[in-house]
């Protein structure tokens, strides 16, 4: 297994020349193939009993090529296979009819040789499924197009603050601005039927950007107007910063964002690596399992977000498999799909009241089997983590930053690296609540939870501890790294305007910062950021502390 991930690795084709390769090997191995069903079928045509033992050699040959076949682009012998595979069935069921079947079994085969010629190649699938997500940018470039009289003319100062690069145009120079400045997303605000935004196409030389329309009164006929033309969405204008960045953030994939794993469990090898290459090219991860015993041991490492399991194995069932999945009660949320050629109802209750999620029949279109795949790993996403995450914010929770804190100091320890803890506390905030409104003080809450998501690494990892203390934990920096990039965040933070509507409301945060190696224990290195937070707050707030032992006098 360690030699295929290496060979994998090294192999720097493009999705779709491994596609083709992998079609290209199916049309060559095809002859051999159909010459072993043929054998396989003259070993047993003769036989006086047909049990279910004796016939599975050759149901297992033609299980694979109509499971596999359409999807190599052999749809016509796959749909003959599985005919013949039906045929099989009722042989071992129904002996009586051994005659009339085994001759009904040698008329099939007579059809291989012309069904099995590949259809008229066609790349709609490879398209559809090669389209590359937008990775986010370090620093996403936005073009802002305001008239000069605009409510919303702060915006550009305040993406600056969440890490985007700006550049503002009149509504007039929109097209020409957006091929030279060449901006992520575009934010074209829309005056009245005069004015209308030109299509997103028009703005794109190398790339076409996302497009946002700001408009006073949005209503139903102009979205479906702006849907029309391509526009991402219409918003009301002066947006709410948090709602604008919350829409932005939806047009990319962070590089922090984990692939989707999927266990692709199938003993056809060829088609399994056929759905996994389907998979990698839409930017997940798939592993393959043939053998059911090496089953537990992927669970294990792999952790899926989605299982795709046939319904037979060698030794096994999927059905079977499924309810045993099921009862480890760290594997009981991950969506089971079962793909396989069955068509018969009561074996796709079965396997949906087993615990599968879904049943699909081979061949799946491919645009099919990734929309089920993404739709299932993104929701079982979701719900975790609901469980790990604030629901304000977005970030960890209390409990799970202190199990990443834990896992961190770990690594560290074992790497002879540094790690930063930093505790972090907006202050006055009652005051905010008190003079603004909660609302207000959930939109300050958010607001700073996004500008620290948008100024820190990927790698570094912030959790909201409760109220409007925070936490931030930075791998590999030292204590006075730490203090440079927080006292950075402290002074850009300070000319936030997060009440863009009426007067100016400005907030400052006071921070404590805790350092390994120089505090190795755990419990130790949270009261010490805690101790240098209050420090912090004893100078006069918005004052950024490294803990200092005391010392007895």
């Amino acid at each position: 297994m360690r030699d295929e991930r290496e060979n994998a690795k090294e192999d720097s084709r493009s999705p779709m020349e491994k596609m083709q390769a992998l079609r290209t090997a199916y049309a060559s191995a095809l002859p051999q193939k159909l010459t072993n069903v043929r054998d396989s079928w003259s070993s047993v045509r003769t036989l006086q009993n047909f049990n279910r033992e004796i016939l599975m050699p050759f149901r297992h040959l033609v299980h694979r090529l109509a499971g596999s076949g359409a999807s190599y682009g052999f749809a016509r012998l796959s749909a003959l296979m599985q005919k013949i595979e039906q045929k099989i069935d009722q042989l071992s069921d129904f002996p009586e009819n051994a005659k009339r079947l085994v001759l009904e079994i040698d008329n099939l085969l007579t059809q291989v040789d012309s069904s099995a010629q590949p259809d008229e190649q066609s790349n709609e699938e490879l398209s559809l499924i090669s389209s590359q997500r937008i990775q986010r940018p370090a620093a996403p470039k936005a073009l802002l197009a305001l008239s000069k009289q605009s409510a919303c003319n702060s915006l550009p100062e305040q993406l600056k603050h969440y890490g985007y690069e700006v550049r503002a145009c009149s509504a007039e120079e929109v097209i020409e601005s957006a091929l030279r400045f060449e901006p992520d997303i575009v934010v074209y605000e829309e005056l009245g039927a005069s004015q209308l935004c030109p299509a997103p196409i028009e703005m794109g030389k190398t790339k076409v950007p996302f497009v946002f329309v700001l408009h006073q009164t949005p209503n139903l006929f102009l979205r479906v107007q702006a849907y029309r033309a391509g526009i991402r969405e219409v918003l009301q204008s002066p947006p709410d910063i948090s709602q604008l960045l919350s829409k932005f953030d939806q047009c990319f994939i962070s590089e922090g964002d984990v692939p989707y794993r999927v266990l692709l469990i199938d003993d056809d090898s060829e088609l399994a690596m056929y759905h996994a290459q389907l998979l990698e090219q839409a930017q997940m991860n798939a592993r393959v399992v043939s053998q059911p015993e090496d089953i537990p041991e992927v669970l294990l490492e792999f952790f899926p977000d989605v299982i795709l399991m046939d319904l037979y194995l060698p030794g096994y069932n999927g059905i079977e498999l499924a309810v045993a999945i099921r009862q480890d009660a760290t594997l009981y949320g991950v969506p089971i799909i079962f793909v396989s050629v069955e068509q018969d109802i009561a074996r796709h209750l079965g396997a949906i009241r087993a615990g599968g999620d879904d049943f699909l029949i081979k061949p799946v279109p491919a645009p099919f089997l990734l929309a089920s795949v993404e739709s299932r790993a993104r929701r079982g996403r979701e719900l975790r983590g609901m469980l790990s995450r604030d629901g304000l914010t977005g970030l960890l929770n209390h409990v799970s930053a202190e199990e990443y804190l834990s896992q961190q100091l770990s690594r560290a320890r074992r790497m002879d690296s540094s790690l930063a803890y930093v505790m972090v506390d907006l202050d006055h905030f009652k005051k905010v609540n008190d003079n603004y409104g909660h609302l207000m003080g959930d939109r300050v809450l958010v607001n700073f939870a996004r500008y620290l998501q948008g100024r820190l690494r990927r790698s570094d990892v912030i959790g909201r501890y409760g109220g409007e203390e925070f936490v931030v934990i930075l791998p590999d920096t030292t204590k006075e790294h730490a203090r440079f990039v927080i006292e950075s965040m402290r002074m850009s933070f300070a000319s936030i305007n997060h009440n863009t509507a009426e007067e100016p409301l400005r907030v400052t945060f006071s921070a404590g910062i805790a350092a390994f190696p120089d505090i190795d224990d755990m419990t130790m290195l949270t009261k010490a950021a805690d101790d240098a937070l209050y420090d912090a707050k004893q100078l006069g707030r918005n004052k950024v502390c490294i803990y200092k032992p005391k010392t007895s006098d």
